[in-house]
């Protein structure tokens, strides 16, 4: 449960604190200071992120004033090895040691990049999560998983690197675009679904446009991400819930970054999955119609509709293969239930994953003329 602290909101996830509201920079400058002398602070961003939020975050937090900035190119194909090693090469070059602090600014690229980098160096130093973008302040930058990508797959290698604490700074969200703000959206959308009706009833009535309006609902999105994460910090159960939405939609965002169609942002895949595996939940006898409908009907208005060709089906059933979930060659998904319940480690075979992209494919045709989102 959150505590309220004056302008800032405190709860905490699994073993470390998340501070939301104007006042967590504050918290984070307070919790530096208490860090002890010579410890070397070093800032990771991409190139977007620190040239918008670094000059604010250094304006609330003067101990990072000395602290050396470290430039990745943004997006996801910086969730790379390669990425990694030159990061280490420039922790052991700058004299970074088991004291040092990685202050991890940025999306959601950023957090698990820098979770990974920090996680592994020296068998781990501590990392600070500082998330910029929507998708990062209710869902990423919280609960200690980190990981890269490895020969296609999305977040194929990783580690449990839970942050000393997770500073999320609402006015960062006016460096954001329309695009950027719906890719956090879907994930508040996804909390909804899985485990608070009310939250889904707000998150859809919410003015996306309105930063002020949207704070509450950030605040319980992330609350709720934390409440799943302290349940169950390893993912051996409840946090298996989290992944409604996921099994297609990573696998949909990794397909299009190894294709010629325009990537999607992780939010935008998670939209198609989570459409997709409503289907799903439907089609196996787990949820009803009526609720499905109105889950795809929101979604489909929300989201720029993909169209595919049956011809990719068998290329992202593929890259399904490597969903972590997977046992012994069989899918294993979350559905839901009902609006605000799911269940996990639902056995889905190939071709009924092959039929919920058809299922997509032919609603997404029909969605074009009228999705209110497209230019």
């Amino acid at each position: 449960m959150a505590k309220a602290r004056g302008q800032v909101d405190e709860f905490v996830a699994g073993d470390h604190p998340v501070f939301v509201g104007v006042g967590a920079l504050a918290m984070l400058q307070r919790s530096l200071g208490q860090s002890g002398h010579g410890v070397k602070y070093f800032v990771l961003g991409d190139d977007i992120t620190l040239a918008a939020c670094l000059p604010e975050l250094l304006a609330h937090v003067p101990a990072l004033a000395n602290a050396p900035t470290i430039e990745v190119h943004h997006g996801e194909r910086s969730k790379d090895l390669e990425v990694c090693s030159n990061l280490w090469n420039y922790l052991v070059e700058n004299g970074a040691d088991r004291s040092s602090v990685l202050v991890c600014l940025g999306g959601g690229v950023i957090t698990d990049l820098g979770g990974f980098v920090a996680g592994a160096y020296m068998r781990g130093i501590r990392s600070v999560h500082v998330p910029t973008s929507l998708m990062g302040m209710v869902d990423a930058a919280i609960g200690g998983k980190s990981a890269i990508d490895l020969a296609g797959v999305k977040n194929l290698v990783g580690l449990f690197a839970p942050p000393v604490g997770t500073y999320v700074h609402p006015p960062f969200l006016r460096t954001l675009g329309k695009r950027e703000l719906l890719n956090g959206v879907a994930e508040m959308i996804k909390h909804g679904l899985i485990r608070d009706a009310a939250h889904w009833n707000a998150v859809r009535r919410a003015p996306l446009h309105d930063l002020d309006a949207l704070l509450p609902l950030i605040l319980r999105s992330a609350a709720i991400k934390a409440e799943v994460v302290t349940e169950d910090p390893r993912e051996s159960g409840p946090r298996k819930l989290l992944n409604f939405g996921h099994t297609i939609g990573h696998a949909l965002e990794a397909y299009t970054l190894e294709s010629q169609k325009r990537s999607l942002l992780h939010g935008e895949a998670v939209a198609i999955g989570m459409i997709c595996e409503s289907w799903l939940s439907w089609r196996l006898g787990h949820f009803d119609r009526d609720k499905m409908d109105a889950v795809q009907e929101h979604l489909l208005g929300l989201y720029p509709p993909v169209v595919l060709q049956d011809t990719d089906h068998h290329r992202v059933v593929e890259l399904m293969r490597s969903d972590k979930k997977n046992r012994e060659g069989v899918f294993h998904f979350t559905l839901l239930t009902d609006i605000g319940a799911a269940v996990t480690d639902v056995p889905v075979t190939a071709a009924q994953a092959s039929s919920a992209l058809d299922h997509y494919r032919l609603l997404a045709v029909d969605a074009r003329p009228r999705n209110r989102n497209e230019a």
